[in-house]
């Protein structure tokens, strides 16, 4: 028993469940039971190509496959159940949707639902709570629910119907996000949570002003890190212990240089004054470590005197749950700050413009990266510090810095704004700003010519981690539409790779058979490989990125979701032979 709560608080601290019990034994009878059983619903899924529901099918599919890929997550003989329950489930969809019956978008109460993912094109799951009373006429609120770090979680035992579970009984309704496993909705985690929104906004008729971000442990760590991100998304924001910055929680006092610049991309706690643009409640039990995640956010406003519509509670004697008396004060502040709006005067935070999103203004290039860029003001009227280009939802004539100005994008020159051409000069901007990891938030495509270990190793992890596909091509391969709309990840050197030969021409490094060249430092081609990230020069919309998936590993996926962060920047010179890095670091502000 005492062995048992220390493993609980142990796994608390670290924002992650405890170690799943190791997988049963399936025998292999049972396992080619699964594999006969699925077949038809394979078929089904292949006939249903093109129509607009095949997710809703597809996903208990996948499900079932991703169960025989990884039998590892057999975790007891539920499981086993589980998978056979996704079969039947997954053929009555099928059969219904052959039928013209997709009876299932209509129902109230628990309802399993799914979408087809621009970054991959894998399915992905998301659960929602319909109340009876909904009627498609009227806007309705939606809460949407980010889970905690569950070791045992899979594609089917999320599909699972709990015979345990209660009626649902509120006026709202709630969206449980997937958030493609256990990765704190960071990269494609975090782009699941707003495609999951937009599938729901899509089928159901939801009031955009009162939507709320909730989540609790590692999903609190999500709604801290996504509602002060994004802040002006959401009518309020619920976040219940998880963690909000790095260093000290993921217990890594000496980062490189380029590894704490990064850190800056996700440590909710620089992003703390974002927090007026949105009701917040932060929570903690007084017993639970991650009671930290909330007191850090506190303390941060404290420090810069910042006045917010915010409340932090903590549970009395309370270790990792909500404590009910709290719980019904969050649920009391939340309900009466309805419905979201555009305060007079507001204020914004960024490091890096890939979270730039400021009400009706568009943060898009920094001065400087990874340095704290601010917006303050009101619709028209902007103070700015350390922004190089802004943008607005729709032109307008505005003042920014005391300048009078009429238009939609303005860029700073020589300390004067102005309105932006329609062609902006390549620099690091909203989307493509880097670093390697970046790319893996939108639509990406992977060319190789060849096998190639490190790209077998991200796929892998990308398939059990992220729960999705790496596409593939060869260079041969490659289309106008693959270069129109997906980021390029190419796999090899200019030697073996056609396509990296083509466009290494235009990129601020030199790679010959015999050396690399970058940043002024030569390197032995031979025993080297260059990682980089930087604006494709066949498409300059989107990236190219040679030889890297997510620069963090296994190691850091199977531990704290804190680990999470960019090791590499926008390019790291590689030992091929020990995977030692030689050097890293980042572009400049205009990609050179």
């Amino acid at each position: 028993m005492q062995r048992a709560l220390l493993l609980l608080l142990i796994a608390a601290a670290f924002g992650q469940a405890p170690p799943p019990a190791p997988a049963v034994k399936v025998s292999a009878e049972e396992l080619d039971k699964l594999r006969e059983g699925v077949k038809p619903l394979t078929a089904k899924v292949g006939a249903l190509s093109g129509n607009p529901l095949i997710a809703d099918v597809a996903i208990y599919e996948k499900a079932v496959q991703n169960l025989l890929k990884h039998t590892e997550e057999f975790y007891s003989a539920e499981y086993i159940k589980h998978a056979h329950a996704a079969i039947v489930n997954g053929l009555a969809r099928a059969e219904a949707l052959h039928k013209g019956n997709a009876a299932w978008t209509k129902e109230t109460g628990r309802v399993m639902r799914a979408y087809k993912s621009k970054v991959d094109d894998s399915y992905q799951p998301y659960k929602l709570s319909i109340p009876a009373s909904y009627n498609a006429s009227k806007p309705i609120r939606l809460d949407v629910i980010l889970h905690g770090r569950n070791a045992r979680l899979t594609e089917a035992g999320f599909l699972a119907v709990d015979p345990k579970a209660k009626p649902y009984t509120q006026d709202w309704i709630e969206l449980e996000v997937y958030g493609r496993g256990n990765n704190a909705y960071r990269w494609a985690g975090e782009t699941d949570v707003f495609e999951a929104v937009d599938a729901v906004v899509k089928q159901y008729n939801i009031n955009p002003d009162r939507i709320l971000l909730r989540g609790f442990s590692m999903g609190g760590a999500g709604a801290w890190h996504i509602g002060l991100h994004h802040p002006t998304r959401w009518a309020g924001v619920e976040a219940g212990a998880g963690f909000t910055e790095t260093i000290r929680y993921a217990k890594k006092p000496d980062p490189t240089p380029y590894e704490r610049a990064a850190m800056h991309i996700y440590d909710a706690v620089d992003y703390s004054p974002n927090i007026v643009n949105a009701p917040t409640v932060g929570y903690g039990g007084e017993i639970d470590p991650q009671l930290q995640a909330s007191v850090n956010i506190k303390e941060a406003m404290e420090a810069e005197n910042i006045r917010a519509n915010a409340i932090f509670l903590v549970g009395p004697q309370t270790p990792h749950r909500w404590h009910p008396d709290s719980k019904a004060e969050s649920e009391a502040f939340l309900a009466k700050n309805f419905p979201r709006h555009m305060p007079d005067q507001f204020r914004f935070v960024t490091w890096t413009p890939r979270f730039g999103q400021a009400w009706n203004w568009k943060i898009a290039a920094l001065e400087h990266m990874y340095a704290r860029a601010e917006l303050s003001g009101s619709k028209t009227n902007v103070k700015t510090k350390n922004i190089a280009e802004l943008e607005l939802d729709a032109p307008a004539e505005v003042t920014i810095d005391g300048q009078a100005l009429k238009g939609k994008a303005f860029v700073k020159q020589m300390n004067r704004w102005e309105v932006r051409p329609s062609k902006p000069s390549l620099r690091k901007r909203a989307g493509l700003q880097g670093p390697i990891d970046d790319a893996f938030m939108d639509r990406f495509l992977c060319v190789a010519d060849g096998a190639d270990p490190s790209l077998d190793t991200f796929t892998a992890n990308f398939d059990k981690y992220f729960r999705g596909n790496v596409r593939r091509k060869t260079s041969a391969g490659v289309s106008k539409a693959d270069i129109a709309e997906s980021h390029l990840v190419l796999w090899g050197t200019p030697v073996t790779n056609k396509l990296m030969a083509k466009v290494v021409k235009s990129l601020p490094v030199k790679w010959t058979a015999t050396e690399i060249e970058i940043k002024g430092r030569k390197f032995d081609a031979k025993s080297h490989t260059l990682a980089l990230i930087h604006p494709n020069p066949l498409n300059p919309s989107k990236y190219v990125v040679f030889n890297s998936g997510h620069t963090f590993g296994k190691a850091d996926l199977d531990g704290t979701n804190a680990l999470l962060y960019p090791r590499w920047g926008d390019w790291a010179v590689v030992e091929t032979a020990t995977g030692k890095v030689a050097a890293a670091g980042f572009f400049d502000e205009n990609w050179q």
